[in-house]
């Protein structure tokens, strides 16, 4: 007769035993998880986001600042950044106030663009700026009012405007078609 110790020894042993045959002390591959759970595990999501694309008839809403692929045409396609608003000079309504409506703001906005193919043109004429109403904000470059990136190279266009407090869009539309609207806020207080 065995005695108790010497039963929970075997069943221990047994225990072992059995996990080493089943295999339990591998690791899981892909292939047993699928088949234990009867579905494919899910990715880890990549470390950064993915660039957004635009092309003509798609195009992209970005932050200030946020790059986008632009495709124009299969043999054109490069990166399009825009930024600012660089703030110049605050004019404050006649009271003294920034805050008050009437108040206005200089500032400049740069449009940069890197080819990666083809030829990519940038002119004053292409960008359309509006404040969170839909007024048009007239736009004037500052230096060159037109630009061309060719393969490997970067253009950029300066342009200034007269903003007041609120939300507003620079639009760049190539041609006549919306290609990218980045978003900014102008803040007079």
């Amino acid at each position: 007769m065995l005695s108790r110790r010497d039963l929970s020894a075997t069943a221990l042993l047994s225990v072992l035993l059995l996990g080493m045959l089943c295999g339990c002390s591998a690791p899981p591959t892909a292939q047993s998880v699928t088949a234990s759970l009867g579905a494919v595990p899910i990715p880890t999501a990549p470390a950064v986001d993915p660039m957004p694309t635009a092309t003509i008839g798609k195009p992209q809403l970005l932050a200030m600042g946020a790059s986008t692929l632009v495709i124009l045409d299969p043999a054109t396609r490069g990166i399009a950044t825009a930024t600012g608003p660089d703030q110049r000079i605050t004019q404050p309504a006649a009271s003294g106030t920034a805050s008050l409506p009437g108040a206005t703001t200089s500032a400049t906005i740069t449009l940069a663009v890197k080819s990666a193919s083809g030829s990519i043109s940038l002119a004053v004429s292409d960008l359309v700026c509006r404040n969170q109403t839909g007024a048009v904000i007239p736009l004037t470059a500052v230096g060159p009012s037109s630009a061309t990136a060719t393969a490997g190279d970067t253009a950029q266009l300066v342009v200034s405007g007269t903003f007041t407090s609120g939300a507003a869009q620079v639009t760049w539309q190539p041609a006549g078609h919306p290609l990218a609207l980045w978003d900014f806020t102008i803040e007079l207080d």
